[in-house]
């Protein structure tokens, strides 16, 4: 029975002009929203598109960027390792020059310490045995001979 009742008072609902024009008016509403759906998609698809191109292009820009920024970097950095090496090389080279002048000027000095010190001893020796001669001996006194020349 309700259900009689039901489609009957839907029948008389659907036969009123103004439901009618309510159903047409929401069908109308509907298709135009679909529309209107539709087409804000694809404005925000094409903005969405605009703006992950704009920001892929912003990122090769960026990763661009970083490389050559690495790449001066890298060359700065193996210029700098090769100063280093040459820098540590020419130390080296004087290290050995120095040390080889330092033997060589010790060695000089050793010999004159020694040579001043055998001096000394045989001086030392050769006064002492002197004295000792002087003493030994009587001292003789010699005359020399002047001779004038004539003018």
């Amino acid at each position: 029975m309700a259900t009689l009742t039901f489609q009957k008072i839907l029948s008389n609902l659907s036969s009123n002009a103004n439901v009618q024009k309510l159903v047409e008016n929401f069908s109308q509403l509907s298709s135009e929203l679909k529309k209107k759906e539709a087409e804000l998609k694809k404005i925000f698809d094409q903005k969405k598109d605009e703006k992950i191109a704009v920001a892929l292009k912003k990122y090769k820009d960026v990763i661009k960027t970083l490389n050559t920024s690495e790449r001066k970097l890298e060359k700065e950095v193996s210029s700098a390792i090769s100063q280093i090496k040459k820098s540590a090389d020419s130390v080296e080279k004087n290290i050995v020059l120095y040390r080889k002048k330092a033997v060589a000027q010790a060695n000089k000095i050793e010999k004159t310490l020694f040579a001043a010190k055998k001096k000394t001893s045989k001086k030392a020796a050769t006064k002492t045995t002197k004295k000792v001669a002087r003493k030994a001996a009587p001292s003789k006194t010699s005359k020399k001979a002047t001779s004038k020349k004539s003018v």
